[in-house]
């Protein structure tokens, strides 16, 4: 029961974030202006592409390098400590010495005070990571989850004293420095007797061979921006900030799915080397296991999101019926491309990875440049959507080549058909669409309780067990 305990707080963590997010949405969008929002959409964008950079892939060899030595696994962790700090160091102080080239180069204008902000809030949080990884590898997710949260906390607060005092965009990147500043040094003060570790007693731990695997983690992980992210620019650059502002805010409605599954993802994702190492067949199921709850979630938020999205925002952010469940097809594509790739990160120092992501980033950003000038939001989702599809297949080829797992393939049939149901009904508006998904989505419950009966058998008897003892 470890493990769903782990769950359990990766998922409060999780929720609270994302209610705290979600609070601030309606109130954001009221305070400012639609061009402003579009200015914060474009800086958080610009916040994507710079954090896969920041972290160097790090997060990656932290949880794929196997060492028996517990004292030179804590030593990795400090290696990485000291290399995120370092690099990001420098890339503060090149952005905030070429601030202005930098911003010349934008699509659209931005305040130089908000980049250099932005440049020291992704400082942070990159170290910031790092910690966050050694809470997840050792299993504290307590603590995980208590300093997230007073993050979130700290943040928003912050955020809404200073929209409400005037300060705007700049007050939102403020408060992102502070809240992150606090937590790095709370979670710092928390693991600091744990890594470190002398030189003398344990050398540096990153040699050759991790770079090399680092370098494919981060290039690939740049690549991956353009099937996450990209699009953004192209909006910005060909229909303005007010567009950005409407696309962005459906985004996040749509990452509601995604933000979900996360407390699954962040658990198995900290372990799926070692479960791959000790049992392939468990290995099996508890994929199809995670695939089958994300499509389930996904499901749900396709039939809640459009209709939470109408109640909480300004009708001038009300986009077409088709937009938030079209992006919610593309989370799922995203969900296995996530899970079904494992092969491609333990042969050959992840460069497949690489290759996978180059290919798929090519496409996204070849569709984009001629869609969105001619079909604005609906070629941007049509553009992500095909590259997205080919990602996950490439994935999931590649990988059953270089580490073959007896998925099967048929056991997901019954959650997709249950899925595409329910998001056409969404998509085209059929007549009382609304009964209709909800007895699909009942359907689908009953299908996935007969799959796994046995392990929600064992659930509910070792929940009942414990309330017996208690």
């Amino acid at each position: 029961m470890n493990g769903i305990k782990q769950i359990a707080y990766f998922g409060l963590s999780t929720l609270s974030l994302k209610v705290l997010g979600f609070a601030l949405l309606p109130i954001s969008t009221r305070i400012l202006s639609q061009t402003e929002f579009g200015e914060l959409t474009f800086l958080v964008s610009i916040s994507a592409v710079m954090s896969l950079l920041l972290c160097l892939g790090l997060p990656e060899l932290l949880f794929k390098q196997q060492i028996n030595n517990p004292q030179k696994k804590r030593a990795l962790f400090r290696d990485a400590f000291i290399l995120c700090g370092f690099f990001s160091c420098i890339v503060v102080c090149v952005c905030v010495y070429f601030v202005e080239p930098f911003s010349a180069l934008l699509p659209v204008s931005l305040t130089l005070i908000d980049i250099k902000l932005l440049a020291v809030n992704l400082a942070l949080s990159s170290l910031l990571s790092i910690l966050f990884c050694y809470f997840r590898y050792y299993e504290m997710a307590k603590q995980f989850c208590i300093l997230a949260i007073l993050q979130g906390i700290v943040q928003t607060v912050c955020t809404l004293v200073l929209l409400y005092l005037g300060y705007g965009v700049t007050g939102v990147m403020v408060s992102g420095v502070v809240s992150s500043a606090c937590v790095l040094f709370i979670a710092l003060s928390v693991v600091f007797q744990q890594i470190s570790i002398g030189f003398k007693y344990i050398p540096w731990n990153i040699s050759y061979k991790n770079s090399l695997f680092l370098l494919s983690i981060i290039i690939s992980s740049l690549f991956v921006y353009a099937n996450n992210g990209a699009e953004n620019w192209f909006i910005v650059a060909s229909v303005g900030k007010e567009k950005l502002a409407q696309y962005y805010v459906a985004v996040q409605f749509a990452l509601m799915a995604s933000f979900t599954f996360e407390p699954i993802r962040m658990w198995w994702f900290s372990r799926r080397f070692n479960e791959l190492a000790q049992d392939r067949t468990r290995y099996v199921f508890l994929c199809e296991l995670s695939l089958d709850i994300g499509i389930l979630l996904c499901a749900f938020m396709t039939i809640v999101a459009p209709h939470l999205l109408a109640v909480v925002l300004p009708d001038s952010y009300q986009l077409n019926i088709w937009l938030l469940p079209s992006l919610i097809v593309i989370v799922v594509l995203r969900h296995h491309s996530d899970l079904l790739n494992i092969g491609c990160y333990t042969k050959f120092n992840g460069f497949f990875v690489t290759v996978v992501n180059v290919i798929s980033a090519l496409t996204a950003l070849i569709l984009l440049f001629f869609l969105v000038s001619e079909l604005a939001v609906l070629g941007a989702v049509i553009a992500l959507m095909a590259a997205q599809l080919l990602k996950a297949i490439l994935f999931f080829v590649i990988s059953q080549k270089l580490e073959y797992l007896s998925f099967s393939v048929k056991n997901l049939v019954p959650s997709w058909g249950c899925f595409l149901v329910i998001y056409m009904m969404s998509a085209f508006d059929f007549p009382q669409y609304v009964i209709c998904q909800l007895i699909t989505f009942i359907c689908f419950l009953m299908i996935l309780c007969h799959k796994y009966n046995q392990i929600i058998s064992n659930v509910i008897h070792h929940i009942l067990k414990g309330r017996v003892h208690d």
